[in-house]
């Protein structure tokens, strides 16, 4: 006949085993923070990349508006020199 749980058992838990279980909750508990702040600190991180890249593409977007207004200004020099040599040459009226 098999005995069922009743009032007068008692369960003897060793306190190797709570110290064991204690310390592998602990260290359960220390890497979910771990990892909590790792994953905080990428988000930082990925956030202040994108804000660089925003400030480097407007910068870039400055700088190649100013290299083809130099192009421009540079082109319209040349049409010029060109319509004088070509006036001085006597192949093109004034």
């Amino acid at each position: 006949m098999t005995k069922g749980i009743s009032s007068d058992s008692q369960v003897h838990i060793s306190i190797a085993f709570l110290i064991k279980a204690m310390v592998a909750i602990s260290m359960l508990i220390a890497t979910y923070y771990q990892v909590q702040m790792k994953f905080a600190s990428m988000d930082r991180t990925v956030g202040d990349m994108h804000e660089e890249l925003v400030v480097l593409t407007s910068k870039m977007h400055e700088m190649e508006k100013q290299h083809l207004e130099e192009l421009e200004h540079h082109n319209e020099e040349l049409v010029e020199e060109n319509k004088s040599l070509l006036q001085k040459m006597g192949l093109k009226k004034r």
